[in-house]
């Protein structure tokens, strides 16, 4: 199963509650990846919404995400999540390495080419950011409408403003 349906099923939106949960499973399942998946989603998901400007939150997310690599390296969403944190963090050449190993895992797989895209942008690399979702189009002419925002963000920053607005309008 994956994280993803492990945080559906468990249905903790709240992220205070969905914190302690992780820790209570944590405590009785120390090795399993889910529980630290649960754990540093929720943290950044507390920094992402704003409900806390606690650096330290980002801290706990980054110590839960590389625990999730360190317990698992080929699950590419826990490199997915590990470049998330980094990108939060504003560190982007790190962020970038995880969306590169997803890459080297999984070359055929269109996400880690759209994320690797969203982190070019924030490091104001987006022509390179334009040729990566190029990739990510041509692995998955059918994409899910988050790839539109790094594609429209790729054209913005490059001055291409009424592709931009088109895209974005997708």
């Amino acid at each position: 199963r994956t994280h993803v349906g492990f945080l559906k099923k468990l249905k903790l939106w709240d992220k205070n509650a969905a914190i302690a949960e992780a820790e209570r499973a944590i405590a009785f399942e120390p090795n399993n990846v889910e529980h630290y998946a649960l754990l540093a989603e929720s943290y950044l998901g507390q920094w992402d919404r704003m409900q806390t400007q606690d650096p330290q939150t980002l801290e706990r997310a980054l110590e839960s995400a590389q625990k999730v690599v360190t317990l698992s390296d080929s699950l590419l969403w826990g490199h997915s999540l590990l470049a998330r944190v980094y990108l939060s963090k504003q560190q982007h050449a790190q962020a970038l390495a995880e969306a590169e190993r997803i890459i080297v895992l999984a070359p055929n797989e269109a996400d880690g080419y759209a994320l690797q895209a969203a982190i070019l942008n924030c490091a104001g690399q987006a022509e390179q950011a334009l040729a990566v979702m190029e990739q990510a189009l041509r692995l998955n002419p059918r994409p899910p409408g988050w790839y539109f925002y790094p594609l429209g963000q790729a054209y913005r920053l490059t001055g291409r403003v009424e592709e931009a607005i088109t895209t974005l309008k997708r």
